[in-house]
C-alpha cells in the first residue's frame, strides 16, 4: 500500500488527479442519466440512448485513465502507439455498452419495472472487467526508453476492488431513479476506476534501458489531450442534450397531465351537469345556447339534435310557445335582456302543457348572457295545495274545520249585511260518543266518525258540514227558523237507529243548538256561541234533541260565568269550609269517623248547595284544585283531634286523571302529619269504568301506602260486580236512595240485605248512608251493618260542634270510642 500512495504522491501531478477524478464522476453521471432515461422510457430510440450511455461512461473510463496518464511522471518520455490507444477506447465503450444491455435484461418490458439488484451486480461485473481491460490495453499502448516490471499481488488487487466496486455501484443505480441515488453511484462507480487506475499504476515499475533507442513515441500529449478533450465535449453534449429532453419530457408530462385533468374536470362536470335534478341551458353575450343538460331536455321537451346544434335561445323559446306565439315571445325576450342587471337573479314559475309546474330561476351575466335554470316543483306544489286542503279540512273527515267553516259563515253573513236574507248555525254533539271509544275502541270510533261524516253531508250537502273536533260538528244552511228546525229533525233521525259500522252495530244520539242570524247577531262569534248554549241546553234537557237559542239562555250562561268567577275568588281568599258528618259503628253506636263535605257561604246569595257549585267546578276544572283544597284541609283537621278516628274524603273523577295522584296524597299525609291508615278515599265507580287498567293502578298504589278505598254510591252504578272484580275496596257505601225505602219498599229491603250479604262474602266493611230514622237503624242494626252515617246521628256541622264527642275519654288507654246522642 506505501507503493500506492508514492505513486499517487510523488509520481503524479495532484492537480491531474483531481481533473481525472472529476472527469470520472461527470461522464458517469451523464451515462448513468442516459440509461436511466433508457430504463423509464419506451419509444423506438432505446438502443440509440443505450449506446449513447455506453459511449459516455466508456470514453469517460478512457478520458480518466489517459488525464491520469497525463500527470503521470515515470522520469523518462513517454508515448502512446496510435492503433493500441484507439484499441483501449473501442473496449471501453463496448464493455460499458454490454454492461448497460446486462442491466436491460434483467428488468420486464414494463418501464416502470426496476431491474433487480443481482441483474445490477452482474453489469457491473462486465463493466468492472471492462475497465480493467481498457485500462491495461492503454499501458500496453505506452512507449517509452526502457520497460515495464509487474507487481502481480498488487495488479490482482487493482483488478478485484476496481471490479467489486463497479459492482455494487450498478447495484445501487438499478435500485432507484431519483438523482440523490444517482449521485452515490455515480461516486461508487468513479472510485472503482480511480482505484483500479491508481491501483494498477503503482503495480508498475519504469525501468530505463540505455542500451535501448529512443523509440517512436506515437501520439503527442497534445494531441492526446486534445482527443481527451474532444470527448469530453461529446460527453457534455450528451449530458445537455438529456437536461434537455428531459426538461421538455417533464412538460410533456406536465402539459398530458394537465390534460387529462382538464379532460377528467371536464368529464366530472358534463356528468354532475346531466345528473342535475335542474335543467340547466347557458346562453353567451350573443344569445347561443352554449350549455344545455339532459334534465333541461326532460323538462322542456326539447330534441336533442337541435341543442347539439347549439341553437340561439330565441330559437328554443318560439320552440317551445309555438308558431303562433313567435312574435310575442321575440319581443319578451329582448325587454328582458333590456331590463336584466348582472347578478340580479329572476325567479318565476311556469306551467307546462304535460301538467308539469317549473321553477324558472335567471341569472344575467357579466358578459351579457345568462344562466337559466328549471326545477320541477309538481311535487311541490302537489304538496302545498295538500298542506293547504289539510290546514282548512279535518283530516279524519275530510270535512271543513274551523277554521274553513269560519270563512263560510263569515261570506255568508256578509251576504246577507249586503242584500239580506237570513242563514242559521247549527252546533251538533254526538250522544254517548265517549262509551264508544271506552267500549269498541279509538278505532271504532274514527271509523263512526267518518260513517256519520258522510251521513250528515247526505242530508246537509257538500260544503255545508264541518267538523269542528272530538265529536262536535257545525252546519251552515240558509233559511230560518223553520228551514233550520226542519234540518235539526232529519239530522237527529239518522241516529233513530244503530248505525252499522264495520262488524258493529253502534248506537248514539245527536243533540244539536240552532243561532240564526240576523236574528240571534250579526257577527260568527257570537252566532257560535249562542249555537253552543243552545246545545248545552239541549244535552240538559234529555239529549236527542234540538233547542234554538232564547235570550234566557244568554242569562244562565252569565249567571254561570259569575258564579264560577266567585268560585274562582273563595278559592283564593279562603270563602270555603268544611262540614262534617259523623259516622258510627252500626252494632254499638260509637263514633268512629266523619266525612268531610265541602260548604260555600257566597257573601251575596248565601249557601250556595254543592249540588249547584260542584257540577260547575267538575265542567270548568275547578275541581282538581277544589278536590286537593279539601283533602288538604280534611288531613290538617284530623289530624289535630285528640280521638284517632278516620276521616272520609271525596275524590272526583277529575283528579283520576292525574297520573301522579297518589304520590300528591302522600304529600299531604307527610305535610298535615295524618297517618295513612286514617285516610279513606270515597270514590265513584265511573272512576273505574271510564279507564279501568289506569285507575285501579292507582287505587292499588294508595292502597299500597296504607290509605282504605271505599265505593260512594254502591248499586246505582252498572257495572258495580265488575268494579268489585277488578279492585278489593275496604268498604261499599249502600247508596242513600236504597236506605230511604227500606221502610215503604219491599225490594229496597231486600237489596240493602243482598249488599250486606255481599260485602260479608266479600270481606269488605258496609257503610249505610242516609239514615234518617229509628226503623232504618234498627233495620240495618238487625242486618248485621257494619257502620251507618245519616241524620239521625248528626247533620254536617263544623267541627268545632263535635268538640265534646273530640274530647280525649277518662282511658285513654282502653280507647274507648266515644257515642253520640242521636238526634230525633
Amino acid at each position: 500500500m506505501y507503493r500506492a500512495f508514492t505513486c499517487l504522491t510523488e509520481e503524479h501531478t495532484a492537480w491531474v488527479v483531481v481533473l481525472a477524478a472529476s472527469v470520472c464522476w461527470i461522464t458517469c453521471l451523464v451515462a448513468l442519466k442516459l440509461e436511466q432515461r433508457v430504463r423509464t422510457r419506451t419509444n423506438g430510440s432505446d438502443l440509440i440512448w443505450l449506446l449513447a450511455a455506453g459511449f459516455s461512461i466508456g470514453s469517460g473510463i478512457w478520458s480518466t485513465h489517459f488525464i491520469g496518464m497525463l500527470g503521470y511522471d515515470p522520469g523518462v518520455v513517454l508515448g502512446y502507439e496510435p492503433r493500441t490507444t484507439l484499441l483501449s477506447l473501442v473496449v471501453a465503450i463496448a464493455a460499458a455498452s454490454a454492461a448497460f444491455l446486462f442491466a436491460r435484461s434483467g428488468s420486464s418490458a414494463e418501464p416502470s419495472t426496476r431491474p433487480s439488484a443481482w441483474a445490477g451486480a452482474g453489469a457491473g461485473l462486465v463493466l468492472g472487467l471492462g475497465i480493467a481491460c481498457m485500462h491495461f490495453l492503454g499501458i500496453a499502448g505506452v512507449r517509452l526508453p526502457g520497460h515495464f516490471t509487474w507487481d502481480g499481488a498488487l495488479a490482482g488487487t487493482a483488478i478485484v476492488a476496481g471490479v467489486l466496486l463497479a459492482a455494487a455501484g450498478m447495484a445501487v443505480h438499478v435500485r432507484g431513479t431519483d438523482g440523490l441515488t444517482r449521485a452515490a453511484a455515480a461516486t461508487i462507480l468513479t472510485l472503482a476506476i480511480a482505484l483500479l487506475h491508481f491501483l494498477a499504476m503503482a503495480a508498475i515499475q519504469v525501468v530505463p534501458d540505455p542500451a535501448l533507442a529512443v523509440p517512436q513515441l506515437g501520439l503527442d500529449r497534445r494531441v492526446l489531450a486534445g482527443v481527451i478533450a474532444a470527448v469530453m465535449a461529446v460527453i457534455l453534449g450528451f449530458g445537455a442534450l438529456t437536461l434537455m429532453l428531459d426538461r421538455l419530457h417533464s412538460m410533456n408530462v406536465a402539459l398530458a397531465r394537465q390534460g387529462r385533468m382538464l379532460q377528467e374536470k371536464t368529464r366530472l362536470l358534463d356528468e354532475a351537469l346531466d345528473s342535475m335534478d335542474q335543467g340547466l341551458i347557458k346562453v353567451d353575450a350573443g344569445g347561443i345556447v352554449r350549455v344545455c343538460n339532459e334534465r333541461a331536455l326532460a323538462l322542456l321537451d326539447l330534441p336533442r339534435a337541435m341543442m347539439q346544434a347549439q341553437p340561439s335561445y330565441r330559437a328554443v323559446l318560439r320552440y317551445q310557445a309555438g308558431q303562433r306565439e313567435r312574435n310575442r315571445t321575440d319581443r319578451a325576450f329582448r325587454a328582458w335582456v333590456a331590463r336584466s342587471e348582472a347578478g340580479q337573479a329572476h325567479v318565476h314559475e311556469r306551467a307546462r302543457p304535460n301538467g308539469r309546474v317549473l321553477e324558472v330561476r335567471t341569472v344575467p351575466l357579466a358578459d351579457g348572457g345568462f344562466v337559466r335554470t328549471f326545477t320541477d316543483i309538481t311535487k311541490r306544489k302537489a304538496a302545498e295545495a295538500e298542506v293547504a286542503r289539510l290546514a282548512r279540512h279535518d283530516v279524519l273527515t275530510g270535512l271543513p274545520n274551523r277554521a274553513l267553516f269560519h270563512e263560510t259563515v263569515e261570506r255568508s253573513l256578509a251576504d246577507i249585511a249586503q242584500h239580506a236574507g237570513d242563514c242559521a248555525v247549527l252546533y251538533l254533539d254526538l250522544d254517548g260518543f265517549k262509551g264508544v271509544n271506552d267500549s269498541l275502541g279509538h278505532q271504532a270510533g274514527d271509523a263512526l266518525l267518518r260513517h256519520i261524516a258522510g251521513a250528515l253531508v247526505s242530508v246537509a250537502g257538500a260544503g255545508a258540514v264541518a267538523r269542528l273536533g272530538g265529536d262536535e260538528f257545525a252546519v251552515l244552511t240558509p233559511g230560518g227558523f223553520a228551514e233550520a228546525g226542519a234540518l235539526a229533525e232529519r239530522l237527529i233521525a239518522l241516529f233513530d237507529h244503530p248505525l252499522c259500522v264495520g262488524e258493529h252495530r253502534i248506537g248514539v244520539g245527536l243533540s244539536v243548538g240552532i243561532a240564526l242570524a240576523p236574528e240571534h247577531g250579526m257577527a260568527a262569534e257570537c252566532l257560535y256561541r249562542r249555537a253552543d248554549l243552545a246545545l248545552y241546553r239541549a244535552k240538559a234537557e234529555g239529549r236527542g234533541t234540538f233547542r234554538v237559542f232564547t235570550p234566557a239562555m244568554d242569562e244562565e250562561a252569565e249567571a254561570r260565568r259569575v258564579l264560577e268567577r266567585d268560585l274562582r275568588q273563595a278559592m283564593d281568599e279562603d270563602g270555603l269550609s268544611l262540614h262534617y258528618q259523623p259516622q258510627v259503628d252500626g252494632r254499638t253506636g260509637a263514633l268512629i269517623g266523619f266525612e268531610a263535605l265541602l260548604r260555600w257561604v257566597h257573601p251575596v246569595r248565601g249557601n250556595i248547595a254543592p249540588d249547584v257549585f260542584v257540577p260547575l267546578a267538575e265542567e270548568t276544572g275547578l275541581i282538581v284544585a277544589l278536590g286537593e283544597w279539601v283533602l288538604r284541609a280534611a288531613c290538617r283537621e284530623a289530624a289535630g283531634w285528640a280521638q284517632p278516628l278516620k276521616v272520609a274524603v271525596n275524590l272526583s273523577p277529575r283528579q283520576f286523571q292525574r297520573p301522579e295522584l297518589p304520590e300528591r296524597v302522600l304529600a299531604i299525609l307527610a305535610q298535615t302529619g295524618l297517618a295513612p291508615g286514617r285516610l279513606e278515599l270515597e270514590v265513584t265507580e265511573s272512576i273505574i269504568i271510564n279507564d279501568m287498567d289506569r285507575a285501579v293502578g292507582i287505587l292499588r298504589r294508595l292502597r299500597n301506602y296504607g290509605i282504605r278505598i271505599s265505593m260512594d254510591d254502591f248499586g246505582t252504578g252498572y257495572a258495580s260486580l265488575a268494579t268489585l272484580q277488578a279492585f278489593p275496596f275496604d268498604k261499599l257505601k249502600i247508596d242513600r236512595s236504597f236506605v230511604a225505602q227500606i221502610g215503604s219498599e219491599p225490594q229496597a229491603a231486600v237489596i240493602v240485605r243482598a249488599v250486606l250479604g255481599l260485602g260479608r262474602s266479600l270481606g269488605m266493611g258496609v257503610v249505610a248512608e242516609g239514615v234518617e230514622t229509628e226503623a232504618q237503624r234498627a233495620f240495618l242494626a238487625e242486618e248485621a251493618c257494619g257502620e251507618m252515617q245519616g241524620y239521625l246521628f248528626g247533620k254536617p256541622r263544623p267541627i268545632a260542634d263535635y268538640a265534646t264527642e273530640l274530647e280525649p275519654t277518662a282511658d285513654m288507654a282502653a280507647r274507648a270510642a266515644p257515642r253520640l246522642t242521636r238526634v230525633g
